[in-house]
């Protein structure tokens, strides 16, 4: 008895270092980047951002998530006259816009696009 003992403490000594490690880091591809800058283009599946001095295109769909000034009545007159939203509804070349995305393989897909400021007469 006094044996099995010292083999089981022994058996959890040499284990002990796998059990202590560290949780694997989540890939790069779950972490939210942000980006910040002018429109430049806009198509219903794309967004291309002046960013600095670099031109940034995000990949827009669906599930992209919009916020504009007076965007809450412009969805609900668009479902009330049965069409589908779209980027370009409510976002314009010119545009000051903030971009949460994140990266898939060489894509960047917006997962929330908000305007920060409009052009004057752009509405």
């Amino acid at each position: 008895m006094k044996h099995l003992s010292v083999v089981a403490l022994g058996v959890l000594l040499l284990s002990a270092p796998a059990f202590a490690q560290d949780k694997p880091a989540k890939p790069a591809a779950d972490k939210a980047l942000t980006a910040t800058g002018v429109v430049s283009a806009v198509t219903a599946d794309s967004l291309t951002v002046k960013v600095k001095d670099a031109e940034v295109k995000f990949a827009v769909d669906k599930d992209t998530h919009v916020s504009a000034s007076g965007a809450s009545r412009k969805t609900a007159a668009l479902k009330s006259d049965g069409k589908p939203a779209q980027i370009t509804e409510y976002v314009k070349v010119g545009d000051s816009v903030n971009v949460k995305y994140h990266e898939k393989g060489t894509t960047k897909h917006a997962s929330d696009v908000t305007v920060r400021a409009s052009l004057p007469g752009k509405k």
